[in-house]
């Protein structure tokens, strides 16, 4: 009885071994079909846009991506490695989007030391996911390098090196410290700023003082000449260059419209007797009616010194 069931045991047991297998591998061909259809579609190209290169100096590398418009995708950055090239900087080129499908592009100035003859690169752009990446890497693209030099530095003898010896001495011009310059000037202005704010008004009053006694002194120093010439040989022409010389200096110390007012004007406009006189006695003399004008000048002149000095009090008590 034993002998008669063992049999039929096997054979269930090599229908279920069957019927497990079957599962697994179905399983598994659905599996990879969902892998396949959720696979984006992705193409990464890239490349040198020069033919060939100088050791040292940078050249450019275009990576751009075509993805569907819904992805997250990064283009590497200067952390990236990009042996055996340094990375210099990059620029991109902004995203455009078409029918749902992105257009990005980034060219890269790269360059390198190396003295290989050829050189490779290949760049990456990465999808990111909720915890992990994928990678889509451009083709290998190849670049040559320029050889200045004819010859392998390390299959010649020293002694046959082109090499020239020297001891004479050789002047480096030292670099200059910006960063120091720049701490000065913003400290130097600091100070500045500050001297101004405490004692500005000061130093504004010394140089107004200053500006004032200087244009006095020139002006008593020019009048006198003109007085002096006067005094000579009388002129009409010269009386009214004096009498133009005094109100344009009075109009600069006060302010006041000297050398638009008549005299007939200035009677109502100064309110000063004397002043008045002597202007009508200059008139006269400039239009012919006297010669009598060293007198009321020197009168213009010791109001003008007058004048001067009650300003200057105001202005150093000011």
């Amino acid at each position: 009885m034993i002998g008669t069931i063992v049999p039929h045991i096997r054979i269930y047991y090599i229908y279920i071994v069957v019927i497990i297998g079957c599962l697994a591998a179905t399983q598994c061909t659905y599996a990879q079909q969902n892998q396949a259809a959720e696979k984006p579609n992705v193409k990464v190209t890239g490349g040198f846009i020069e033919d060939s290169l100088y050791i040292g100096k940078p050249i450019r590398f275009y990576l751009t991506a075509h993805y569907p418009e819904a992805l997250d995708i990064v283009f590497p950055d200067s952390a990236y490695d990009y042996k055996p090239f340094e990375y210099d900087s990059k620029r991109y080129v902004p995203t455009s989007t078409e029918d749902g499908i992105s257009y990005d592009s980034v060219i890269y100035s790269i360059s390198t030391f190396e003295i290989d003859r050829q050189q490779y690169l290949s760049l990456p752009v990465f999808q990111l996911l909720n915890k992990d990446t994928v990678t889509y890497r451009s083709a290998q693209d190849t670049i040559l390098v320029t050889q200045l030099v004819n010859f392998k530095v390390d299959t010649i003898a020293i002694d046959k090196l082109p090499m020239r010896a020297s001891t004479a001495y050789h002047d480096v011009p030292g670099q200059f410290n910006y960063p120091v310059f720049i701490a000065a000037m913003a400290a130097l202005l600091v100070i500045i700023a500050v001297v101004w704010f405490v004692f500005g008004k000061k130093i504004r009053r010394h140089f107004r003082i200053r500006n004032m006694v200087a244009a006095h002194r020139k002006f008593q120093e020019s009048y006198a000449r003109e007085l002096t010439a006067l005094q000579n040989a009388f002129s009409s022409v010269s009386t009214e260059a004096a009498l133009a010389h005094w109100k344009l200096y009075m109009e600069q110390l006060e302010a006041r419209p000297y050398t638009k007012l008549t005299t007939r004007e200035a009677r109502n406009f100064f309110q000063d007797d004397r002043l008045i006189k002597n202007l009508q006695t200059i008139d006269g003399a400039i239009y012919g009616h006297t010669a009598n004008v060293i007198e009321p000048l020197e009168s213009l002149k010791a109001v003008a010194d007058q004048r001067f000095h009650s300003k200057l009090q105001e202005i150093k008590h000011g």
